[in-house]
């Protein structure tokens, strides 16, 4: 992929990074099964072994997919911005998944039905390429967090998923609970209670009422361990700013 094959965020276009960069005749042929929805937080996305019927497209919010133990245990293995959306594997002929795909962040999208877009991308053309970088991403994102998961502290890792989350999400403020938190990386409340008070006394961090604020990103960024850094350089690389100051795929 090259640059000049790519087309600038336009206002008349969504904000999602892979509907905003298709040619206008790909982008025609999705835009008039394109639905707008509101995106609550909580909001399940796809359930674990059902059928994914719609594909969501991210234009604002963050959506987790967490891995489940038979006991209902969970933890997060990876997130979501407007760089992508939510039901990839309806794309490849794998209408259910194991995981638990939600809302972890309040948002707002387009909907389609997942067997119009996968007519879509069996065409090839532009949205194929957007969804194998898509999927590139989503990969070196999951491989990292199995190792993190199991290599590194929890203040670590606290750290790097605020970090990653607040990247994602483009807002240094997150809505999340200790009890969240705790799910999501799969230790005690009290442990992420602990982690979050020591990022929060070095003034890395405020806390109230379920909201976290990123005070400090310089430190914070030293506190996380490896793995934000090696994930986030894969963004970056991805990711990076056109002429008009929007975010655009590059390769």
């Amino acid at each position: 992929m090259r640059n000049n094959h790519f087309m600038p965020e336009s206002s008349s276009r969504p904000r999602n990074l892979i509907l905003a960069q298709l040619p206008d005749a790909e982008y025609e042929t999705l835009a008039k099964f394109l639905v707008p929805v509101d995106l609550p937080l909580e909001m399940r996305l796809s359930e674990p072994n059902e059928p994914i019927e719609y594909i969501y497209f991210l234009n604002t919010g963050l959506i987790s997919t967490d891995a489940l133990t038979a006991k209902g245990e969970s933890v997060e293995v990876g997130v979501i911005g407007r760089e992508g959306f939510a039901g990839l594997s309806a794309l490849l002929d794998q209408p259910q998944m194991l995981h638990s795909v939600i809302m972890q962040g309040v948002g707002e999208g387009l909907r389609i039905r997942s067997s119009i877009l996968r007519e879509q991308f069996l065409k090839g053309g532009m949205l194929q390429r957007l969804v194998h970088t898509f999927i590139y991403l989503q990969l070196v994102q999951v491989t990292q967090s199995v190792l993190c998961n199991r290599m590194h502290e929890v203040d670590a890792r606290l750290a790097r998923w605020l970090l990653t989350s607040a990247d994602r999400m483009e807002s240094e403020s997150l809505n999340l609970t200790h009890e969240f938190l705790a799910q999501m990386l799969g230790v005690q409340r009290s442990t992420v209670t602990v982690a979050a008070g020591d990022l929060q006394r070095a003034g890395l961090i405020g806390y109230s009422r379920g909201k976290i604020h990123i005070l400090d990103r310089v430190n914070l960024t030293r506190t996380a361990c490896e793995c934000y850094r090696i994930v986030s350089s894969s963004y970056q690389r991805v990711l990076q700013l056109n002429a008009n100051n929007s975010l655009v795929y590059v390769d």
